[in-house]
């Protein structure tokens, strides 16, 4: 790694949420050698120019850009060129999807290069189809391939984490945690971003394909067999009142996401020692009905849109998406109930409050992305323990990346084990 040109190179720089990474590492300064790579030169220097304008700060600190294509052909000098922007970089970061549709060539390329690689995707069938063709390339080059590091799935996934190594922490080695529940508030609906519509709108059309693998790939161990950690995800069917929130939850539409991560992170870790995990999500619903009914008036905007090609000149273009007022007046209250049992056998239970103060779906999202790649590379530079493979945020990164974000992001993590 240490004679790599680039220590990091972002892709996906002229979309909504690639912008916001961009001037989430501008404004940070960090000490590191970046690029930005594009299609275009064109439009991602203009991107660069807004956002040293909105920054106010100089062009001569903008980093470099460089031409790729995400969709080569194997012929196609644009592969070579893929190839060596790879190749020179220590930590690959990308927020350009759909990733099914842009990331499979950068994902290859980067367990064949050794290259450590960060993504935004909340596509489930695109990290198991990665887990199925490139873990084994990776674990052999010493790659860390890491998906889901926006909010699809950092903050689900690392509150879990967090929660069974404080209670290991606390009760030593042999610790168990049997089971977790998450419940999500988030203000008003924050519109979505032109590009997570063209992710759906391209998911709804594509052909569905099987694993190569006789069980499903998230439960695949480093030797190739499957994992005994299973985990039994589960969501409300409809909304229940929790008496301790004093609001009603329901159904959560990422859960199958999240849920997906942390069957990922457990069959790698092992939360309950062999026996099944218990995980669920559910989101908190506002009391206000004028509230819901412009949240429900919203959601059935876009879903007829999705749906109904013609109306789909409704939606934002990619590269669009929420304003800055919007983004800067969201945030997310994540609260975790945990339960699990000591070595002794006496059981305990963790409670945990992860809160940001602003939007995560987009404005953090950048932020995390690009943390996750400074934590890939810090982590590449210090050495000791070696992760490699396809990966989840914990366990590539662990709570290491969790206090990262404490330090950078308007974001905290509470958490204590009540008897």
């Amino acid at each position: 790694m240490a004679n790599r040109k680039y220590d990091i190179v972002l892709f996906g720089v002229t979309g909504f949420t690639g912008k916001l990474a961009c001037e989430h590492l501008l404004s940070k300064g960090y000490p590191v050698r970046w690029a930005v790579c594009a299609r275009t030169e064109a439009k991602a220097r203009s991107v660069l120019a807004s956002i040293a304008s909105r920054l106010g700060v100089p062009d001569d600190v903008l980093p470099p850009i460089l031409v790729a294509d995400l969709q080569p052909s194997n012929a196609d000098p644009e592969h070579a060129r893929l190839r060596g922007v790879v190749r020179d970089a220590a930590v690959v970061i990308t927020a350009a999807g759909p990733f099914e549709k842009y990331g499979e060539h950068l994902v290859r390329m980067c367990a064949e290069e050794g290259t450590h690689y960060a993504d935004t995707t909340g596509e489930s069938d695109f990290f198991r189809r990665c887990i199925d063709l490139h873990d084994a390339t990776a674990r052999a080059t010493g790659a860390r391939i890491v998906s889901h590091c926006g909010n699809d799935c950092v903050p689900w996934d690392l509150a879990v984490l967090a929660a069974h190594e404080l209670a290991r922490d606390r009760f030593g080695p042999g610790t168990t945690l049997s089971a977790a529940s998450t419940f999500t508030e988030l203000p008003p609906g924050v519109g979505a971003s032109g590009g997570t519509l063209a992710t759906a709108i391209y998911q709804l059309g594509k052909k569905r394909g099987g694993s190569r693998t006789a069980f499903d790939p998230l439960l695949r161990l480093p030797d190739g067999s499957k994992s005994k950690e299973a985990t039994k995800v589960r969501s409300p069917k409809s909304d229940v009142y929790y008496e301790e929130f004093e609001a009603y939850g329901g159904p959560w539409i990422m859960q199958p996401v999240m849920g997906n991560c942390v069957r990922r992170s457990n069959a790698l870790l092992g939360y309950n020692a062999g026996e099944t995990f218990a995980y669920s999500e559910a989101q908190l619903r506002h009391p206000s009905f004028v509230r819901w009914i412009a949240d429900s008036s919203y959601n059935a905007l876009i879903g007829a849109a999705i749906y109904v090609p013609p109306l789909r000149a409704l939606l934002p273009a990619p590269g669009e998406g929420p304003t800055r007022t919007e983004m800067e007046a969201g945030y997310l209250k994540l609260h975790l109930r945990a339960e699990g049992k000591a070595p002794d056998g006496k059981e305990f239970k963790v409670k945990g409050l992860m809160t940001f103060d602003e939007d995560t779906g987009y404005l953090c999202t950048g932020r995390m992305l690009a943390e996750s790649g400074v934590e890939l590379l810090e982590a590449a530079k210090a050495g000791g323990e070696k992760k490699a493979g396809v990966l989840t945020p914990a366990t590539a990164m662990g709570t290491s990346l969790l206090r990262r974000m404490e330090r950078e992001l308007p974001m905290k993590w509470e958490v204590e084990i009540t008897d």
